[in-house]
């Protein structure tokens, strides 16, 4: 370490002054004494004789200069004691105690965090930070402008967390961020089939209008259950109590042992269900005929979900037996990607509960703007947020703006924030109404540069680090 100079003025537990007799840059870690370590939050240049206020007018500039002084702001992290450090700072320094720049390998022998995982370094000292594995379960937010290297952070993380035998599935938005790095763990969404709702509101929303998606998701049902067979599709609906059959339970419990994979999907066959099933629930006859004109011309082919290779349940099953999956949703539509997103979110969340293990998941949504805030997946996603860390479920949610594009119960039980350069300067003190900031300023950052703050921070404050390449 190196002296950069001494305490002066009033002292706290939290910020101390530096009297600066050598170099020193914004956010360099400094040791004050030999207990103390702290960064430095800003840099200032003073000189009494050059004050606006002084009667005294120099004939030289130059002839004064030895009066010019420059101070640093320093934000106190916490103590050291025998290796270890504790974020506990229970009494100030006294003024006139030395500071020191840490430099590279000065800190190597602390003790910070047991089984840390490594992202990147410490610009100025060259430390390799070491972060806390636990934070992914008490949910991580990832957040800064185009180009910032959000992608490159998470792809970092996603490899520190297998390295540590955690199961990571990926949601790549794009198809582009993710998918093209792991290549031997990508499912398409092309390959999935998704959930029943969802394909109901894909149909519904594009041809019929919203009020009929009811129509359309019990002739989904009516389908899965006769597999295109009219006969079994009158039969279906008679035996939920339509018409003039009595109600019985054994056709909704058939439903849970079949597979939309096990049934061959047509157009034909389909809108005639859809053309019973519309007549059962009394819909007027130009309602039906309509509707049965508007889809036979949509364009929608139902024979393009025939072949697919995981329903959820089967995309549920391979997340839990591989360490990563990567599921490109660039293809589908939205409410095809919300559809299985919210699957298997929620999927995930039902086999934790019928668990006695933890299952030891971490989910990461990229752009997840797109789906926590108003959309079929937000439920899901908050009930991660809110329960999750009891089964060892966390949330790393990717975003370029993250405190207005997320459900306000989702960033309520974010712990730990990730960032960089912002979009908006509102968002900075956004995040601060959730997590310990001190006084930063993103504008200083390039490309790598993210400050790491919250319960992944080895100091729960924030400090500086730029990933590794």
């Amino acid at each position: 370490m190196r002296s950069i100079g001494f305490v002066v003025g009033r002292t706290s537990t939290k910020w101390i002054t530096v009297r600066l007799e050598d170099e020193a840059l914004i956010d360099d870690l400094v040791m004050v004494g030999d207990r103390l370590l702290g960064v430095i939050r800003g840099v200032s240049y003073a000189n009494p004789t050059m004050s606006p206020y002084s009667p005294f007018t120099p004939a030289n500039v130059e002839a004064v200069r030895a009066y010019e002084y420059q101070n640093a702001s320093v934000e106190l992290y916490g103590s050291v004691d025998q290796g270890k450090f504790d974020p506990r700072i229970l009494s100030a320094i006294p003024t006139g105690t030395s500071v020191y720049k840490v430099e590279r390998g000065d800190l190597e022998k602390l003790a910070f965090i047991d089984n840390p995982i490594f992202l990147g370094e410490h610009p100025s000292s060259k430390w390799p930070l070491p972060l806390n594995p636990e934070a992914i379960d008490y949910h991580v937010a990832v957040v800064g402008s185009t180009g910032s290297g959000k992608s490159h952070l998470v792809r970092l993380l996603v490899k520190e967390l297998i390295r540590m035998g955690k199961r990571v599935v990926v949601f790549d938005h794009t198809g582009v961020d993710y998918s093209p790095y792991f290549k031997d763990y990508v499912i398409a969404d092309s390959e999935v089939f998704p959930d029943i709702l969802s394909l109901a509101e894909v149909m519904a929303n594009k041809v019929l209008g919203k009020d009929y998606l009811d129509d359309v998701e019990v002739s989904l049902y009516a389908y899965l259950y006769s597999g295109g067979d009219l006969g079994k599709v009158r039969h279906f609906m008679e035996s939920l109590g339509f018409g003039n059959g009595e109600f019985d339970m054994r056709a909704i419990l058939k439903l849970r042992e079949v597979s939309p994979m096990d049934v061959s999907w047509d157009n034909e066959p389909f809108i005639a269900t859809l053309r019973i099933v519309m007549g059962y629930l009394k819909r007027k006859e130009h309602t039906i005929a309509k509707s049965l004109f508007r889809l036979a011309k949509s364009g929608i082919s139902l024979g393009s979900f025939n072949g697919r290779k995981y329903d959820v349940d089967g995309l549920i099953n391979h997340i839990l037996d591989d360490n990563l999956t990567v599921l490109d949703i660039s293809s589908e539509t939205l409410p095809i990607r919300y559809g299985i997103m919210r699957g298997v979110v929620s999927g995930i969340m039902d086999r934790a509960e019928r668990s006695e293990d933890k299952l030891n998941i971490a989910i990461v949504v990229d752009e997840a703007q797109v789906y926590a805030k108003g959309q079929p997946p937000t439920v899901a996603l908050s009930d991660v947020a809110r329960r999750g860390r009891k089964w060892g479920i966390g949330l790393i949610l990717v975003s370029q703006r993250w405190v207005s594009d997320l459900d306000t119960n989702i960033r309520a039980n974010i712990n730990s924030v990730v960032f960089s350069s912002l979009q908006s300067s509102s968002d900075l003190e956004d995040i601060g109404k959730i997590v310990n900031l001190g006084n930063i300023d993103t504008g200083i950052l390039g490309t790598g540069d993210f400050y790491v703050t919250g319960l992944l921070s080895p100091f729960r404050r924030p400090i500086l680090m730029h990933t590794f390449e």
